[in-house]
């Protein structure tokens, strides 16, 4: 992915945040690894946190411009259910280098 992003270009990033509610509801057995599950359906889900974000993106090449939680918390009034949602949201930006500055 990151041969595709020119520099200067971002690549913007947000999936499930760990101890998101959906996290926390699946069964013992839908646990493939830690933070890592199959759904009913066999699709997967992984639950991130900032700093593994972080680490894959800083080691392909790019820089942090953010990486934070973002929180939110939904109510069904009429189900009076409550639920906790967690996502990682992060930018990166591919840096521009001397070679590419004298190739503009």
């Amino acid at each position: 992915v990151v041969a595709a992003i020119k520099p200067g270009g971002k690549l913007f990033f947000r999936d499930y945040g760990r101890y998101d509610q959906a996290q926390l509801r699946f069964r013992p057995g839908c646990k493939l690894q830690d933070n890592f599950y199959v759904r009913q359906d066999n699709t997967w889900a992984y639950y991130f946190t900032t700093e593994e974000v972080d680490k894959i993106f800083t080691e392909a090449g790019l820089v942090p411009v953010e990486n934070e939680y973002i929180r939110r918390q939904y109510a069904n009034r009429q189900q009076n259910v409550v639920r906790f949602r967690v996502w990682v949201h992060a930018i990166f930006e591919k840096p521009v280098t001397a070679t590419d500055a004298t190739q503009a």
